[in-house]
């Protein structure tokens, strides 16, 4: 099989760094591997490991959408994976063009892509549950654990102090190292109900600019939370970063984006990670590191349960050491981080899908409807109400469909408009006409 890889994150970037190992282990009797890389150029040296770790290494910068497509038509390959999706400097114009009978999304994006040209969507059982498919246009193919690690990644010689990364010697050490678009109102709030009922911790964040850590901290004090209380460390090369991981006693995690690499760096190092698993795929990443990394009990389910995990975890340094223990030890034989594991179920999909394609079997994207659940969709404010906690959340989706469809009749899909729910609808709407009928017909005899 001729398998090609469009990215343009296979350098300094947590995709390459969780990319390089995959690319080492592919079986050459099974795959021949290829690159299409489309980033900023890189000489790094982990550039250089992701370059050398394939058989062909094709920079497709300075071609064009067409150019591109024509390269990899003439390379032959049989599955194309998208490891951007919607993110900076994607080439999503190659995949439209069906470059390769078989293109997957895989890795750089945690979502559907919801285009007419993405076959597969690769995920596992946790981020994707039986049953959830209706969220994705792709056919869901499942790995172990969706997510790639890379047992090589280096971290420094030393390791700082408490004292050297400007943390309390004293007390207990939150963290979070996610970036500051994903800390949203409703997990800023948990964070500071989880400071005010800890005394003496303290929340560790990454720098960010000024504004925005002012900002964090006159929000904590509005709170009822000291503005020192968050400690701000400045952004490091990825092997000092790692070095300072232990400092911290408990990672607590962000909704509903999640903590996708910093979540496997920080179990990498030991740190036991906290997380709030929701419904979408990005919310729900890390709750798959964290089951595969052994430690399924800080997978939460309700907000309140983050929170009440959160300080007696605090409260019980001893609790904290066994899990840190736990992880030092499974660390090598995990499902997190076996990588062998990953690679052969990665290709034994390639395998299914190529075998698929033969037969005449590539499943087409269902965008049935997809414009009117995306118009339902936007209606909701993230900042007024956090969905993950909406019990009625399909009941929302049917009542603005059927509001929709009273304006303009809808088609049946395959989610949740479906043949019944549009004559359960339908029903109603005749029994509406005929009960306002009534009285008309009354008042006229």
């Amino acid at each position: 099989m001729r398998i090609g890889y469009v990215s343009s994150d296979l350098r300094d970037h947590a995709i390459g760094y969780l990319m390089a190992e995959v690319l080492e282990l592919h079986d050459r009797s099974k795959v021949e591997v290829f690159a299409y890389y489309c980033g900023p150029p890189s000489d790094s040296p982990h550039a250089q490991r992701n370059k050398a770790a394939v058989e062909h290494w094709v920079d497709i910068r300075g071609m064009s959408d067409d150019e591109a497509t024509a390269r990899i038509g003439a390379d032959g390959i049989d599955v194309l994976v998208d490891v951007n999706g919607l993110t900076k400097d994607a080439r999503t114009g190659v995949f439209a063009r069906r470059a390769a009978p078989v293109q997957v999304n895989w890795l750089g994006f945690p979502g559907t892509m919801g285009s007419p040209y993405h076959n597969y969507i690769i995920a596992d059982d946790w981020i994707i549950p039986p049953g959830s498919e209706l969220y994705y246009s792709e056919k869901v193919v499942r790995l172990p654990c969706y997510q790639a690690n890379d047992r090589r990644r280096v971290v420094a010689e030393h390791r700082p102090s408490r004292a050297e990364a400007g943390l309390p010697a004293d007390g207990v050490v939150f963290c979070c190292f996610n970036g500051a678009q994903k800390i949203s109102r409703f997990t800023f709030d948990r964070w500071m109900e989880i400071l005010k009922r800890t005394p003496g911790s303290v929340l560790w964040l990454l720098k960010h600019a000024p504004e925005t850590d002012a900002r964090l901290g006159d929000e904590a004090e509005a709170r009822g939370v000291a503005r020192e209380r968050i400690v701000f460390c400045a952004k490091l090369a990825n092997p000092y970063h790692m070095a300072r991981y232990g400092l911290a006693d408990l990672f607590l995690d962000t909704s509903p984006y999640g903590a996708h690499t910093t979540a496997s760096d920080a179990l990498w190092m030991g740190v036991p990670v906290l997380t709030l698993s929701g419904r979408s795929f990005a919310s729900r990443v890390c709750g798959s590191l964290v089951r595969s990394a052994g430690l399924p009990e800080l997978v939460c389910e309700t907000p309140e349960d983050f929170i009440e995990q959160a300080v007696a975890l605090a409260a019980d340094p001893a609790r904290l050491k066994g899990l840190r223990a736990r992880l030092e030890a499974s660390r090598d034989t995990c499902v997190t981080f076996d990588m062998d594991l990953l690679t052969c179920e990665l290709e034994a999909l390639y395998q299914r899908m190529c075998e698929d394609h033969q037969a005449g079997l590539t499943p087409q994207p269902d965008l049935s409807n997809l414009d009117a659940y995306l118009e339902v969709g936007v209606q909701s404010n993230p900042d007024v109400e956090e969905m993950l906690v909406v019990k009625d959340y399909h009941e929302r989706y049917i009542q603005a469909l059927a509001a929709r469809h009273r304006m303009r009749p809808l088609p049946a899909d395959n989610r949740l408009w479906t043949p019944a729910q549009i004559a359960l609808i339908d029903g109603r709407v005749v029994s509406e006409r005929a009960a306002d009928a009534a009285p008309m017909a009354m008042a006229a005899e």
